[in-house]
């Protein structure tokens, strides 16, 4: 698995909770450096087109299946305990 690439790491002033925006394409991996364990993700693409994508998460890596042929941008919300 390949790590995504970051764009921008919101400040957040909300202890548990993680906002990133990030390139990736699909089955690219984020790892959550500021929470201990993730318990919840939001995501959504940020390209008006109708792929399908998802994410599954475990411990501290998100993993995001994204159905694009090229790279493209996604936003994470990402829960968890600090």
């Amino acid at each position: 698995m390949t790590e995504a690439t970051i764009i921008e790491r919101s400040l957040t002033f909300v202890p548990g909770m993680e906002v990133v925006t990030l390139t990736l394409s699909d089955g690219e991996t984020y790892i959550c450096k500021r929470l201990g364990r993730i318990t919840a993700v939001l995501v959504s693409g940020n390209a008006d087109n109708d792929a399908h994508i998802n994410a599954t998460w475990s411990g501290t890596t998100v993993t995001v299946n994204y159905a694009s042929q090229t790279d493209q941008k996604v936003s994470l919300v990402i829960f968890g305990s600090p």
